[in-house]
């Protein structure tokens, strides 16, 4: 294989960089913690995009996100972005204009909770218990759990419906009841629409890479990652360009795709946990809008259908004065491969913007738009039995993405598991050198 060498920033010397294969929220957040650390690091992305699902197209204007995107402030996630620095402003949903959706009419949330036996307050209550009440939970399905806890079928429906949005999933016989409470727990803490989209978080991660001497390949695509069943060997690309590498996070998604990349011994229990891996998916309708046709609600959740509608231009800047930006997501079961939802979507949102088609300046349909690699699934105990950042017996080799690791959900598990992916792969002696940034968790 060639020599890729790098300069160590703090060392002074040749050496070969980390390579950080894929450059979504988790490789950007491993590549980040790297190059702030003072390590040279390379970012291989197969595409001429980065972020992945956290990409945004900007237009005229208006930035839209792949369909509904929220900043957990109460994630594991958020601390680490702000500990490297990364621009997170924006702003918080009024809930004032939240709405359900039930026999295709929306309805303001507030007054239609109030008609129910057992109204939202008592959501709260279920999970102030704090994270024990979540271990507690853990192996239970979202299904067992809520006929228990709340049998009146009408005030369930809210409760599923919010789970479902917290959660991006539908099937709530396979996902775990304490993971789904932790996210719902840390949706009540505090939701973020970012300034900008989620590009903003895109480009801000990428900035802090190259400003610290890091480089992204863009175009990129790698073919396998090599090992030896103890140590990282080296990199094949798709044009046949080989790299010596002993230092490689696998910052891949999609589970078995990124078991894939990996050759040499036989790696089972990775093997054995992308194999069961169950996708989260959805389709979403994303719409740009001159202007908004009402403001009264902005916001509704679905009852009778898994659908979700979101409007981040109502608090954060990502259309012009205006304009506005509208996502409608539908949770899909995984069973449902092959459905068009594009007709359910646009009802939706016509219950909540009446004459919407009107008024459209941009339009994206996407029929099953892959969330996470995985479920928080019971047999798993929610994240709690996901494999880890390491693979046992071999160094050098880390895998980070929203599938991998014991805390966080969604994006919030992609950005831990590049930060623990970093820390992993980072050599001891440069990650315990003073004029660097530690890389333990925040």
């Amino acid at each position: 294989m060639s020599q890729a060498g790098g300069v160590d920033r703090l060392g002074g010397m040749r050496t070969q960089p980390t390579y950080v294969v894929g450059g979504g929220l988790a490789g950007l957040t491993a590549a980040a913690a790297l190059a702030t650390a003072g390590h040279a690091v390379t970012v291989l992305e197969s595409t001429s995009e980065l972020g992945g699902r956290a990409r945004s197209r900007r237009r005229d204007g208006f930035s839209m996100n792949v369909g509904p995107h929220a900043v957990y402030k109460g994630g594991v996630g958020y601390p680490i972005l702000r500990r490297l620095g990364v621009p997170l402003h924006g702003g918080a949903p009024n809930f004032r204009r939240y709405g359900v959706i039930t026999g295709g009419t929306a309805r303001r949330a507030a007054r239609y909770v109030a008609t129910l036996r057992r109204p939202i307050s008592t959501v709260r209550a279920m999970l102030g218990a704090g994270s024990r009440s979540a271990r507690e939970l853990a192996g239970t399905s979202v299904a067992d759990w809520l006929s228990d806890a709340v049998p009146d079928a009408r005030s369930r429906a809210v409760v599923e419906s919010l789970v479902r949005t917290t959660n991006y999933a539908a099937d709530l016989d396979l996902l775990d009841a304490g993971a789904a409470a932790r996210q719902m727990r840390n949706a009540l803490r505090g939701v973020l629409y970012v300034h900008g989209g989620w590009q903003t978080m895109v480009d801000g991660l990428a900035d802090i890479v190259i400003a610290h001497g890091g480089t992204i390949r863009r175009n990129a695509p790698v073919s396998r990652v090599h090992q030896d069943g103890q140590r990282a060997t080296g990199i094949t690309l798709d044009d046949g360009t080989e790299i010596d590498a002993d230092r490689i996070v696998v910052a891949v998604n999609e589970a078995r795709r990124a078991v894939a990349l990996i050759d040499g011994p036989p790696l089972l229990d990775l093997e054995v946990a992308a194999a069961a891996a169950v996708p989260i998916r959805m389709a979403h309708l994303d719409v740009a809008l001159r202007p908004l046709p009402q403001r009264r609600i902005v916001t509704a959740l679905g009852l009778d259908e898994r659908v979700f509608v979101s409007t981040p231009s109502d608090v954060a800047d990502v259309a012009p004065a205006d304009g506005a930006v509208v996502s409608v997501g539908r949770y899909l079961a995984p069973d449902e491969e092959a459905d068009d939802h594009r007709g359910e979507l646009e009802a939706a949102l016509e219950a909540v913007q009446p004459g919407w088609t009107d008024h459209v300046v941009d339009v994206r349909y996407v029929p099953r738009s892959m969330v996470a690699g995985d479920h928080p699934r019971v047999a798993t105990n929610g994240t709690l039995g996901r494999p880890t950042v390491g693979i046992a017996g071999v160094t050098g080799l880390a895998v980070a993405g929203d599938w991998i690791g014991p805390r966080g959900a969604l994006a919030d598990a992609s950005v831990r598991s590049g930060w623990d992916a970093a820390a992993l792969v980072a050599p001891r002696s440069l990650s315990h050198t003073p004029a660097a940034p530690s890389l333990t968790a925040p």
